[in-house]
Order: structure tokens, then C-alpha cells, then sequence
């Protein structure tokens, strides 16, 4: 792997570890609209549930914060040239702290732990080391396990990966072109399902597929 493929994973993953932390943090709390401003809002959420407060200034939050900041110079094009190209090392770092601050939102809320917040079977593609983390969003309203729900999935060396749940009267085209649009890694196709039948089915022809 050059650096120009390591450098796009290593930034794909820091942004997708901090779109999945907003979007548990809501889901835990209940509460929509988090990453507008991310540290308010959450404090608002947490004070608003009478939760112990956050403590920003050490351990799993001060990190959250470098996180963010890290996510943002690659959002908003800030960053220096040098910073694109960053070590695994980073993406590794993004997705422990993502599991720390999630798990320490849903045991703040007492709620379960999400089961996929582990989830270390997907080994990636020609990698060595296998460095790859694979991030499945439950959205609210949505049962996993429900027959009707609609999964948004993309495929990869022959095999489905389950991107997001939703509920069932959701529109899952928006969804497809936002997974579609978010891609830096080879995927064959991104389809829907509601259940077993298959809503939407969008091949793709990116490189390494």
C-alpha cells in the first residue's frame, strides 16, 4: 500500500469513527442534532437527563476532542500537507477512542453497550497487517432483528456488509447515495433490502474491485 491509499483509509476511518460517535451519542440519549456543535449540545443532553456530567479536560473526552479537531482539519480542508498522509497508527487511535467515549455514553445513560461496537471480524482487504474496522449504524425506530427493517449494505469480494438499519417506512435512496458518496474503499455494488427483497441495487465500479 502507498502512501496516497494509506493516507485516504487512515482519513476515511477518522471521519466515519466521528460520524458514528455523533450518532450514538444521540442515539444513547436520545437526542437529535448532537454534531451541530458537538461538545454543547452534548453537555445540554447530559444535564437535560440529570447524568453525571462530562469531564472534558482528561482521559476519553480530552481525546474525543483531539478527534474532532482531527476530523475537521480533513472535513473542512485545513489540514497541512503533511497531515494527509497520516500512519494506521491514527485510524487505530480513532477507533479506540470512539469505542471508549461510545461505551461510556451508553453506560452514562444505563443502556446497553451496542453489540457491533466490538465488532473486529471484518479483516479488510490485502492488508498487512489486516488493519480495518467495519461501523454499523443502528438509526432510531429501527429493530435489527425485525423483518421489515431496511439495511443499507455494500458489497466487497463477494460478501454483504451491513452499513445501517432503518426503519421501514424510510426512503433508503438518500442513504444509498450518501454511503455511495462517502466511499474510499473497493466495493463492487451498495444495495438496500427491506427484509430479504432488494429495494435498491447500485453497481459500482471503483478501483481495486
Amino acid at each position: 500500500m502507498n502512501q496516497w491509499d494509506r493516507g485516504t483509509y487512515v482519513r476515511w476511518t477518522v471521519m466515519t469513527a466521528w460520524t458514528v460517535l455523533e450518532m450514538a451519542c444521540g442515539n444513547a440519549l436520545a437526542k437529535g442534532g448532537i454534531g451541530r456543535s458537538f461538545k454543547r449540545n452534548l453537555d445540554q443532553a447530559v444535564h437535560d437527563l440529570q447524568l453525571p456530567p462530562i469531564d472534558w479536560s482528561q482521559g476519553t473526552w480530552q481525546l474525543v476532542t483531539v478527534l474532532q479537531m482531527q476530523r475537521k482539519a480533513y472535513v473542512h480542508l485545513n489540514a497541512k500537507q503533511d497531515d494527509l498522509f497520516p500512519t494506521t497508527a491514527a485510524a487505530d487511535l480513532a477507533i479506540h477512542v470512539t469505542r471508549e467515549a461510545v461505551t461510556d455514553i451508553y453506560r452514562r445513560a444505563s443502556k446497553p453497550v451496542p453489540a457491533w461496537l466490538q465488532d473486529d471480524s471484518d479483516r479488510g482487504f490485502d492488508v498487512r497487517p489486516p488493519v480495518s474496522a467495519h461501523a454499523c449504524v443502528i438509526r432510531a425506530g429501527a429493530d435489527s432483528e425485525a423483518p421489515d427493517t431496511i439495511r443499507i449494505v455494500y458489497v466487497r469480494d463477494g460478501s454483504e456488509y451491513v452499513t445501517e438499519y432503518l426503519p421501514a417506512d424510510t426512503d433508503p435512496i438518500p442513504h444509498v447515495d450518501a454511503l455511495v458518496g462517502s466511499l474510499n474503499v473497493p466495493v463492487s455494488a451498495v444495495r438496500a433490502y427491506r427484509g430479504t427483497t432488494l429495494l435498491v441495487d447500485r453497481p459500482l465500479r471503483l478501483r481495486g474491485t
